[in-house]
């Protein structure tokens, strides 16, 4: 029951910070949110601190690593094609949390901590194996700038969607720079 609760609580806390952004969410929206008394969402999270950080290191890895893993049984070429794609993020709101996240790392070393902890131990190492797997006779420095520029191109994509640049021209522009960067895995070094 407690892994179910705290889910409910940070799925809750997504759809606050989707609505209200991070500095209007409260345990007190995050509660009224999930259906909760208050004092049950101080139960599984001590403090707005802790259940950010629960937050960030549950709810946001989660979807991270969906992104990047994918579907099993995908190819390479599959997965970064639904990377550019609307869908991408399974929820309109994750996309919008992520902004969230991000715009507060600059402010914040903890939560800046936080995401480049998921970045460095978590999704670009989880990257680099579906690559290096795929492509085994690429160089190991190679398949690591190649899943980083795929990272930076498919975070291009996202904040440019959020400015209005959702086009299928210009979404099909950084995809192809993707799959180039892919097929450059395949060439002899």
């Amino acid at each position: 029951m407690t892994r179910q609760r705290r889910r409910q609580i940070l799925e809750a806390m997504a759809s606050v910070v989707a609505r209200d952004g991070l500095a209007g969410t409260t345990i007190m929206n995050v509660a009224a949110a999930a259906g909760l008394q208050r004092t049950l969402v101080l139960h599984y999270f001590r403090d707005r601190d802790e259940l950010m950080t629960a937050f960030i290191a549950e709810a946001v890895a989660a979807y991270g690593e969906r992104m990047v893993l994918g579907e099993e049984g995908d190819s390479v070429e599959d997965r970064l094609d639904r990377l550019f794609e609307p869908g991408a993020y399974r929820h309109a709101e994750d996309l919008v949390v992520w902004t969230e996240l991000v715009a507060l790392a600059a402010r914040d070393t903890g939560v800046r901590h936080q995401l480049h902890e998921l970045w460095t131990r978590r999704w670009l190492p989880a990257a680099e194996e579906q690559l290096q797997a795929a492509y085994a006779t690429a160089p190991a420095d190679r398949v690591a700038e190649t899943a980083y520029a795929i990272a930076g191109l498919v975070e291009a994509q996202w904040a440019f969607h959020l400015q209005g640049l959702t086009d299928s021209t210009r979404r099909g522009q950084l995809r192809n720079a993707a799959r180039a960067l892919v097929a450059r895995l395949g060439e002899r070094p």
